[in-house]
C-alpha cells in the first residue's frame, strides 16, 4: 500500500475544502493518508478515521517515529525544511493560493519540491518562470456528494415568495462586503444568507434582510445550497483573488444554479454559465438577472460542467503526473 503524508494549513474537520477533498479520494483509492493537521497537540498521537485515512495530531512525533512515505504533500510552504524527512520518493508542493505573506517560503519551496501543483491558470503562469515542470491542477467539486445530500432536511424557513441571494465561504479581507450591503439595499425583499467563518476579525454587513449562519459542517452545505435561488462570489479584486480558482463555483454549479461573481481570472472560462460583472452597478443588475432566469438546459449545463470538473477528475490526472 502506498502512503502520502500531507502536511495541510487547515485542520481536517475545519472548512473542508481541497487538502481534504484530494486526501479523501486517495483513500478511497487504496493510499495510507496520513493528514497532518495545523493545529498540533501532544495528548493525541495519530487518529484512525477509517478507509485508510489518518489524522495526526503531532508531527514531530510523527518525524521521531521515522515513518516513511511514498509521496509528501505540502500545501503550506512553510514546511519546506521537512524534505527528506519521511524518506519521500516524491516533496510535492500544492501551491494554491498568492498569499504575499508567505513569498519567502513559497520561493524557498518551489526550489526543493520535486513536483508543484498550481491551483490557477496565474499560479501556474508565475510559477513556469521559476519551474518550468509545474503542472495546472485547478480545485474541483465532489458532484455526487452535493447531489446526494441536496434534501437532508435542513430548511430554511421564508416567505415562498421570497429569493435567497446566497454565498458559501469563508468571510475573509477579499470579501467585498460592500457589495454584499448594496445587493441587500438593492432587494429588501429578498434574503441574504451567508454560510461560512469569519476571519481576520471581519465585520459582517447588518441589514435586516441579511442572515448570517456562520460554519455550518460541511454534511449540510448541499441542502442549503439546493434552497438558494441565486449565489454569488463578491470578491474584491487583489493579488489574492487575482489567483483563485474558487472551489465555491464548482459546488455552485453541481446544483445547477445561477451565479452572480466580480470579475475574476479563473471565471472567465465559465463565461457562459455565470454572471461576470466588473462593477458593482453590473453585479446588482446581473442578480436582477439571475433571478428571472427560466433555462432549463443552463441548468443542466452547469451540473454537467461541474461533474467534469470533480475531484475524481483532478487526482486521476494527479496519480497520472506522479507516476
Amino acid at each position: 500500500m502506498k502512503r502520502i503524508i500531507c502536511l495541510s494549513s487547515v485542520d481536517f474537520d475545519w472548512m473542508f475544502q481541497r487538502p481534504q477533498q484530494l486526501m479523501m479520494e486517495f483513500a478511497r483509492r487504496g493510499w495510507e493518508v496520513v493528514y497532518c493537521n495545523k493545529t498540533q497537540r501532544k495528548d493525541q498521537f495519530i487518529e484512525d478515521r477509517g478507509g485508510g485515512l489518518y489524522i495526526c495530531h503531532d508531527l514531530e512525533g510523527l518525524c521521531k517515529e521515522g515513518v516513511g512515505a511514498d509521496v509528501v504533500w505540502v500545501v503550506n510552504p512553510q514546511f519546506h525544511g521537512f524534505k527528506g524527512r519521511f524518506k519521500e520518493r516524491l516533496f510535492i508542493y500544492d501551491c494554491v493560493d498568492d498569499f504575499p505573506h508567505l513569498i519567502l517560503h513559497h520561493h524557498r519551496m518551489m526550489k526543493v519540491a520535486d513536483l508543484i501543483f498550481a491551483t490557477s491558470t496565474p499560479l501556474y503562469n508565475s510559477i513556469r518562470r521559476y519551474r518550468r515542470d509545474v503542472c495546472l491542477v485547478p480545485n474541483g467539486c465532489d458532484y455526487h456528494f452535493f447531489n446526494k445530500h441536496k434534501e437532508n432536511g435542513v430548511k430554511i424557513d421564508k416567505d415562498p415568495n421570497t429569493k435567497i441571494i446566497g454565498y458559501i465561504g469563508a468571510i475573509a479581507p477579499w470579501v467585498d462586503v460592500d457589495l454584499i450591503t448594496a445587493t441587500a439595499e438593492a432587494f429588501p425583499k429578498e434574503e441574504i444568507f451567508l454560510i461560512g467563518a469569519t476571519l481576520s476579525g471581519m465585520s459582517l454587513p447588518k441589514r435586516n434582510n441579511i442572515n448570517y449562519l456562520g460554519h455550518v459542517s460541511y454534511e449540510k452545505i448541499p441542502s442549503y445550497l439546493n434552497q438558494m435561488d441565486i449565489t454569488m462570489i463578491p470578491f474584491k479584486k487583489n493579488q489574492i483573488t487575482k489567483a483563485t480558482n474558487p472551489i465555491k463555483l464548482y459546488e455552485y454549479l453541481s446544483l445547477g444554479k445561477p451565479v452572480v461573481s466580480t470579475s475574476l481570472p479563473e471565471l472567465v472560462p465559465f463565461k457562459k454559465y455565470v454572471y461576470i460583472n466588473d462593477t458593482g452597478k453590473e453585479f446588482i443588475k446581473s442578480v436582477e438577472m439571475a433571478m428571472e432566469e427560466k433555462n432549463e438546459m443552463l441548468v443542466e449545463e452547469r451540473k454537467e460542467v461541474a461533474k467534469q470538473n470533480s475531484w475524481i477528475e483532478r487526482v486521476n490526472r494527479i496519480i497520472q503526473i506522479i507516476n
